[in-house]
């Protein structure tokens, strides 16, 4: 073999592993997630949008152009102490979205600005902020729903020991009180919010109740999948609720009932210990008399 034919395959070679390296680096960068993506999903996609409309908070496109970076990381960090200032921007959001309250976010400087930074440049190009992990982690199958309804209800307790969610919401038809009124009725939940909004929210839940209660008990990836197939069942199985306010409505029977369940026991204790003051009166009389 000749020394040329040797160096055309050593160059072929090295060109090979060039392109091959190439193309992995390219592979990589497509699937890396813009700088604050992470960070604006999991801690502010529950309430906003980028260039999607407004949610329980503004939609932030174009936020870093109606404010400096600097007020947006004081807000962003302690949104009622700006208000308490009387600051007049932290005032009119406060206003608009009541009674909704933003909650402190524990976030760094650094993991701000890749959020700013990520908001200005969706905004430049016009786009809207689509969460990469906002998704199912496997399809819907027959029996969630039913699974997802004796999770709601608390049938089956959520595996990290997380709050049943009929403690604090409604969903039309589940049991014979209905569920609790601290929280929206979810009736019409998912026609509220489109599925990956959805998802995120239970996913990452970050209003200030739910977040008491999940942040450290998060719901399981199954836990999920059957709560979201039941939500979407009752878009279907009750459309009038679609247009209704997702304010609970008063459940006239639990006061009622409970009502007459305190007069009942009136009466049985007062039956029981019927014979309580007559036998101290007799003792007292016969003490009396000696």
């Amino acid at each position: 073999m000749s020394g040329r034919v040797i160096i055309v395959k050593i160059l072929c070679v090295f060109i090979g592993i060039f392109i091959l390296f190439a193309g992995f680096t390219q592979q990589a960068t497509a699937q890396t997630p813009p700088a604050g993506a992470m960070d604006f999903e999991k801690r502010c996609y529950s309430c906003h949008n980028i260039n999607g409309g407004d949610k329980k908070g503004p939609d932030l496109k174009g936020v870093t152009e109606r404010r400096s970076k600097e007020w947006l990381r004081e807000f962003i960090q302690a949104p009622a102490a700006l208000n308490r200032k009387g600051d007049a921007d932290a005032n009119a959001l406060f206003k608009k979205f009541a009674p909704e309250v933003m909650p402190d976010q524990a976030l760094t400087a650094e993991q701000i600005y890749g959020i700013l930074t990520l908001i200005e440049s969706l905004t430049k190009k016009g786009e809207t902020f689509i969460p990469a992990g906002a998704k199912l982690y496997r399809p819907i199958e027959a029996g969630d729903i039913d699974a997802g309804r004796d999770t709601f209800a608390g049938k089956v307790g959520l595996n990290n020991g997380g709050t049943s969610c009929i403690a604090c919401h409604n969903v039309n038809g589940i049991g014979s009180f209905g569920g609790g009124t601290l929280g929206p009725d979810l009736t019409a939940v998912n026609a509220k919010y489109k599925d990956p909004e959805l998802i995120s929210i239970l996913q990452n839940p970050n209003f200030p109740t739910m977040k008491s209660v999940f942040g450290a008990k998060p719901l399981t990836d199954e836990e999920i999948v059957r709560l979201f197939a039941y939500f979407q069942n009752a878009k279907f199985t009750y459309p009038a609720a679609q247009t209704q306010s997702p304010v609970a409505p008063l459940n006239l029977w639990f006061p009622v009932i409970g009502f007459v369940a305190l007069v009942l026991s009136l009466v049985a204790l007062n039956r029981i210990w019927r014979n309580r003051l007559r036998g101290v009166r007799e003792e007292l009389v016969r003490r009396n008399k000696h």
